[in-house]
């Protein structure tokens, strides 16, 4: 990798970090009047209906195959279908400490994919890295989060929801890098997009949310929260996921979850006035940390394997 590519990957990533970290805000304000499900199908193929348009209008004389569709359409639903909507549905019965540990745990998903599916031996210093980043998300939670009094007898199933969620985002994401398929980011986001949330639309009326929705009860917020995840989330957020999906190993990429908490709690401190503790500020440290060990482990393990 080149300095200029690693110019582009890393503002790539610091995207991905900025703008997926300031969408739980905007999450929380939508769905207080649009149901979870809903909200994110509709938001992703409102996305990828606008983003195959722009695809189209600037590469006119490209159309992807039936297999790019397909395969895309795959990699969507298991991303934004069973990932994100696996998510949604468990957080109404796991305490949120127990989901966002388990979310956090995707690189662990990736590494055992890369093991034992693509035979890619990670390095130990990418291992401890990964593991690194879930202490480091681990620190930033409330340890009132994991109090498992009130919690509904769903308990165990919620937390297989999101066991079977953060498994199908991690295989989404490995085979969307080993598709490596000819078309740009636009038309890729746009295909992955318009497959995911077309499930989440499936799902989201299946169970029932059509006829929860009371469109009058929408506000200013809803609207600006929707517009925000549209456009920050959805278009920029998953086209520079599908860029970068292309040219970087799932693990680094999905250093995110790593960061995303992090970053919605250091906007909560500046925009919000939220309290910033000693604690957080060490779970920082500690995610840096584990960001830069699966950095440099990996650059380490390619320049060995290249010799």
């Amino acid at each position: 990798m080149n300095r200029t590519s690693s110019l582009q990957i890393w503002s790539g990533l610091i995207y991905l970090y900025l703008a997926w970290g300031s969408t739980y805000l905007a999450i929380h304000y939508l769905i207080e009047t649009v149901p979870p499900l809903m909200a994110s199908g509709v938001r992703n193929f409102t996305a990828g209906l606008l983003m195959l348009v722009w695809a189209k209008a600037t590469e006119p004389r490209v159309w992807p195959s039936s297999r790019a569709w397909l395969t895309s359409s795959i990699v969507g639903i298991l991303l934004l279908g069973v990932g994100n909507g696996g998510v949604s549905i468990a957080v109404a019965w796991v305490p949120t400490g127990y989901a966002a540990l388990i979310v956090a745990a995707v690189p662990i998903w990736l590494v055992l994919l890369q093991l034992l599916w693509l035979r890619q031996i990670p390095s130990p210093m990418v291992i401890g890295g990964v593991l690194t980043g879930v202490v480091g998300v681990g620190l930033l939670l409330d340890f009132d989060a994991f109090s498992l009094e009130g919690t509904s007898a769903n308990f165990t199933w919620g937390i297989l929801a999101l066991l079977l969620a953060t498994f199908c985002w991690s295989l989404g994401m490995v085979i969307s890098q080993r598709a490596q398929l000819p078309y740009s980011a636009a038309y890729l986001s746009a295909m992955q997009m318009l497959g995911g949330g077309i499930a989440t639309l499936l799902v989201s009326s299946a169970v029932g949310e059509f006829s929860k929705v009371n469109v009058a009860g929408f506000n200013h917020s809803t609207w600006q929260s929707f517009l925000y995840l549209l456009s920050v989330g959805s278009l920029g957020g998953f086209t520079v996921f599908s860029w970068l999906s292309q040219r970087t190993s799932p693990t680094l990429l999905a250093t995110y979850n790593y960061v995303n908490p992090l970053v919605a709690l250091l906007l909560g401190y500046v925009f919000v006035g939220e309290q910033l503790t000693f604690k957080v500020v060490v779970a920082a440290g500690i995610i840096i940390l584990a960001v830069v060990l699966i950095t440099v482990g990996q650059r380490m393990q390619k320049r060995a394997a290249a010799r």
